[in-house]
């Protein structure tokens, strides 16, 4: 097994909750695999300075790392991909 978050086809695996490792923290790989998005994905979201995805409470290991706890309803906040639709 590669390790990564993608389908045979090379799709994002959705809805796939690894759950947090210890201390209750994801790290980027855990987090992209719980949206179902690469972590490259993931790192361009937070460089962006997206509003969905809350600040990390720090690193380890160099990488960033989120409490769970702040991850609570991350799901809904997060727009879904492609383009927006124009409003009528």
């Amino acid at each position: 097994m590669s390790g990564r978050n993608t389908s045979s086809a090379g799709r994002p695996v959705t809805g796939v909750d690894p759950g947090p490792g210890p201390a209750d923290l994801y790290d980027v790989g855990r987090l992209a695999m719980r949206l179902g998005v690469t972590p490259a994905t993931l790192r361009t979201a937070r460089r962006r300075g997206v509003t969905w995805l809350p600040a990390p409470i720090g690193e380890l290991n160099g990488g960033a790392v989120w409490a769970a706890k702040d991850l609570e309803g991350i799901e809904e906040r997060r727009r879904p991909p492609g383009r927006p639709r124009a409003e009528p």
